[in-house]
């Protein structure tokens, strides 16, 4: 397990994390023009990008996606802006939050999408209740995971964008590994819990360090071993200072022989912090 809080992925982890993560990822050039997308955002989108004549569609065709381009030219970011995607037919429709951010310049500016798609429920669910599998939530992970690779699924070929994605993603991204050290953590994620002057602290160390509920991520840990995903869920984070973070989690993992590899772990900032937090157990756990 690596320490150096700098190092970054494998191209191997990459190429993983953003095939396979539970929610929507792109890159796209200025116009919208689709670089890379993973399975998550064809289910968004309808089908892949080739079907779509190679552009992302949003609302009322073009218009949505010229107005939320505009916007970015203006800001360099935007976060938890509700869109609707749509298929190129008009028969496919799916509403999602994006968190965007453009970088570079001219014929080198490039667009990095990351989208969760609006659910009215969550998983996993607490120990009194059966999972149904009919919820809005275990559809979703379901429908990512019946997704074939898209053709523009990200490859070594497409290395430089990955490693850019990653760095400057609008969503903080973690790698957990088989016993819960925090393995890699983008810079978003790092800054989300207030270790930007001491990764160290953070990068390398047991991922208990940032959770508010230890009985939530002792769960979470079995969960992840047994590759059953969380997707659309509450939880408070900590921070270097002991302040709690409301955070909205997606994560899936990469698990082998009934043991994680890795997890992949997308983490929104909480666009409701008021809301109650999430809890599994029927029971209370101790502290």
């Amino acid at each position: 397990m690596p320490n150096d809080p700098q190092e970054a992925p494998s191209v191997e982890q990459l190429i993983d994390v953003i095939a396979n993560s539970s929610v929507g990822i792109a890159v796209t050039d200025r116009s919208g023009a689709v670089v890379l997308h993973n399975r998550a955002q064809s289910v968004l989108m309808g089908g892949e990008a080739d079907h779509l004549g190679g552009r992302i569609l949003l609302d009322s065709a073009q218009d949505g996606l010229r107005t939320l381009i505009r916007r970015l030219e203006e800001e360099q970011r935007v976060e938890n802006v509700q869109v609707t995607y749509r298929g190129i037919d008009g028969g496919h429709e799916q509403i999602a939050r994006v968190n965007a951010v453009l970088t570079g310049s001219g014929d080198d500016t490039r667009i990095h999408w990351v989208s969760r798609p609006e659910l009215g429920e969550r998983l996993p669910v607490s120990n009194d209740s059966a999972e149904d599998v009919t919820s809005d939530a275990a559809s979703w992970i379901r429908a990512v995971n019946e997704r074939p690779l898209p053709t523009l699924a990200p490859t070594k070929e497409s290395e430089d964008v990955m490693r850019e994605f990653y760095e400057v993603a609008p969503v903080a991204i973690h790698l957990i590994g088989v016993n819960g050290q925090v393995m890699r953590a983008n810079p978003a994620d790092v800054a989300l819990v207030g270790y930007t002057s001491a990764p160290s602290e953070y990068v390398g160390q047991h991922i208990r360090t940032i959770y508010e509920d230890k009985g939530l991520l002792d769960d979470f840990l079995g969960r992840w071993d047994e590759d059953s995903p969380i997707i659309n869920f509450r939880a408070n984070f900590l921070t270097r200072e002991g302040a709690p973070q409301p955070v909205l989690i997606f994560s899936t993992a990469q698990a082998e022989g009934g043991s994680v590899t890795n997890t992949r772990c997308f983490v929104f900032s909480d666009p409701e912090p008021q809301r109650a937090r999430d809890t599994i157990s029927a029971f209370g756990w101790p502290s």
